[in-house]
């Protein structure tokens, strides 16, 4: 069996992350400071461009103050 990534998937994550960070008031940068997670990485993951990986899902949760599973409600 090999690597599966699913594009798609990856690209309703990204999009999920930015609303909940803009509907939080918060920059990319200020997500950064929060998360301990770099700016450009952030972007990448909001553009769907990297699979990012569960440890920095669960620092963007906390970061933005919320549960988990709402990174994965769309």
């Amino acid at each position: 069996m090999g690597y599966l990534k699913d594009q798609e998937f990856i690209g309703q994550f990204g999009k999920q992350l930015k609303k909940v960070r803009e509907g939080r008031g918060l920059s990319q940068e200020e997500l950064a400071l929060k998360s301990n997670i770099s700016q450009s990485q952030i972007a990448r993951t909001e553009l769907g461009s990297v699979n990012t990986s569960i440890s920095h899902v669960n620092a963007y949760a906390k970061a933005l103050g919320i549960d988990v599973k709402e990174l994965f409600d769309f």
